[in-house]
């Protein structure tokens, strides 16, 4: 039996998954596996801010409401024209749209509601300095600058700044393939009736949701306790995943056969048995290079250790540097007690309360009803006995979202 400390350390060996290069809208969510240079500047030339007048600042430094310029207008430039078919020369304007290339000759562009145009002239009331309402060439972006970084979690707005730096690809780390398998003949699926004696594979179902809001669609399946179809079933999973992640069958029953049946298989074990309550039970291995978590059957140690060992285990093949969930110090409103040789997790809900961040543990509920109220698990580390109402604890968040790879 190992630390919670030494099965991270575990976890953090795993080796992300080999990059692949994706499109630009198959990239939300994956972790940049290169830094990523921008393929052009942008804007690609200087371009007007304003819809106005592109005009040289010297013919109205002097201009105002009392003292109105006038400059004949030889054209119109929108966005995407070309600028090139007109030039500003003194005593000249042109009109001009925003995102519209600023014409040759032009020191400024005078926005609409300063000028006034009529016929061929525009009479301009106000001065516009050199480069008033200019973009220029390369100011968001420049040409072979880094972007992005090799660990980047990538959102919609990185996806719109590839896009703009003339990328339509990026080298990520691909979504790992993943099976949950819930084992026990007790089991029925979710929208069947369940019976005396029989229960919802409730586990299951939270792992995949789990698994999804990470943009993975897990295959589920549920397994009868038979020694055989558990091997055989196994045995065809691990061939198909990157993870295998089983709820149920860990311990030392007669029917707890699904350690059995991944030894029979040749799942070699990196770690049995974790120094946390709930979640003990839990045990990682591997079956050639597919990755294998076998997690308890109950509702809460099944849940603490999706949460702090198999979905880190999943992030890791994702590409995250850090894939442990966030970790915030925080008051606890009551007094919890814990063993000195044990790691305790605590549900628990998180609040504001003068400006502190406060831990109000969830102790009164049932199991199930505290795990879904549930946005933190209060840890109770080892060599603690008792951490006092209104003490500084650490917590587990795990309702946060869109983290950089790296943040803990």
């Amino acid at each position: 039996m190992i630390s919670l400390h030494q099965a991270h350390q575990h976890i953090s060996f795993l080796s992300s998954l080999e990059p692949v290069a994706v499109p630009l809208d198959k990239g939300l969510g994956l972790i940049c596996a290169a830094d990523v240079h921008a393929a052009v500047n942008c804007p690609t030339l200087d371009s007007s801010l304003k819809d106005g007048f592109a005009v040289l600042s010297m013919d109205i430094a002097d201009a105002s409401p009392n003292h109105p310029v006038t400059l004949a207008v030889t054209g119109t430039l929108t966005a995407g024209g070309d600028a090139d078919r007109l030039r500003v020369s003194q005593g000249t304007a042109v009109r001009i749209m925003t995102g519209a290339p600023i014409p040759p000759g032009a020191t400024a562009v005078l926005a609409s509601e300063f000028a006034q145009a009529e016929g061929g002239l525009v009479t301009i009331r106000a001065d516009a300095r050199m480069g008033r309402n200019i973009l220029h060439k390369g100011s968001d972006i420049l040409h072979n600058q880094v972007v992005l970084h090799r660990g980047d979690l990538l959102g919609p707005a990185h996806l719109g700044l590839l896009a703009a730096s003339g990328v339509n690809e990026v080298t990520c780390y691909p979504l790992p393939r993943v099976a949950v398998a819930a084992t026990g003949s007790e089991l029925v699926w979710p929208g069947e009736p369940v019976t005396p004696g029989k229960v919802a594979a409730s586990n299951m179902v939270t792992a995949a949701a789990e698994l999804q809001a990470l943009g993975i669609r897990a295959s589920t399946v549920l397994l009868r306790d038979n020694f055989d179809q558990l091997q055989e079933q196994f045995g065809r999973l691990v061939r198909q995943v990157d993870v295998l992640i089983t709820c149920g069958g860990v311990l030392d029953g007669d029917k707890d056969l699904t350690l059995r049946a991944m030894e029979r298989i040749g799942m070699e074990k990196i770690f049995h048995r974790v120094r946390i309550g709930p979640g003990k039970g839990a045990c990682m291995g591997r079956v050639g290079d597919t990755i294998v978590f076998n997690l308890p059957g109950g509702p809460p140690s099944n849940h603490v250790a999706l949460l702090l060992l198999a979905l880190p285990g999943v992030r890791r093949l994702m590409g995250f540097t850090n894939p442990l969930p966030q970790k915030r110090k925080l008051v606890v409103t009551e007094e919890l007690s814990g063993q000195e040789n044990w790691t305790q997790l605590v549900y628990s809900k998180m609040k504001y309360e003068n400006a502190s961040l406060m831990a109000d543990p969830l102790r009164t509920l049932g199991r199930l009803e505290a795990l879904a109220a549930a946005d933190a698990l209060v840890e109770i580390p080892e060599g603690c006995a008792l951490i006092e109402e209104g003490a500084l604890a650490e917590a587990w968040l795990f309702r946060e979202r869109g983290r950089r790879s790296d943040e803990g």
